[in-house]
């Protein structure tokens, strides 16, 4: 029997997301994500840079859980060798250095990706198997959109509660 769950037929094509390049600070890419959110877009940002051959390409992501913990890392790692010190103001002492950073340095990189022939179960293997919830999905070895669990969860829904 044939089945219609195919990559392709449940990813979202590359012009529903926004881009910034990874040279770019985090202040943009918060500023970017603010204006999204109010768009009501699917909160990621496609993070561009250039390969070893010069030509421009999706090198990652920035999710809100990277402009978060990627903005408060300093301290986080701090936490991992000395145990958590809080202080009356370091929250915003934090967010307002951590903004200064480049993108590359907080960005989600990409670890694999999915042809959008594949069925839809090779897209769910993915996503749990490198723990993210996007995957750029290729045709021809180039990038023609992103996957995201929210997709899949939709189409989850649609079976089981129908």
């Amino acid at each position: 029997m044939y089945s219609d769950k195919i990559v392709n037929n449940f990813m979202r094509p590359l012009d529903k997301y926004c881009y910034i390049d990874e040279d770019e600070s985090v202040r943009k890419a918060f500023v970017l994500m603010d204006s999204i959110r109010k768009e009501g877009k699917p909160l990621c940002i496609v993070v561009l840079g250039v390969s070893h051959f010069e030509k421009e390409i999706i090198k990652g992501f920035v999710t809100p859980s990277e402009l978060v913990f990627g903005l408060l890392s300093h301290f986080l790692k701090g936490v991992q060798r000395s145990g958590p010190i809080f202080w009356e103001g370091q929250f915003e002492t934090e967010c307002l250095e951590g903004v200064n950073k480049r993108v590359e340095e907080i960005m989600l990189p990409i670890k694999t990706y999915v042809r959008g022939s594949e069925m839809l179960m090779e897209a769910v293997f993915l996503l749990d198997k490198y723990r993210t919830d996007f995957l750029p999905v290729v045709k021809k070895d180039e990038v023609v959109g992103i996957i995201h669990l929210d997709d899949i969860l939709e189409e989850i829904y649609g079976i089981i509660l129908k």
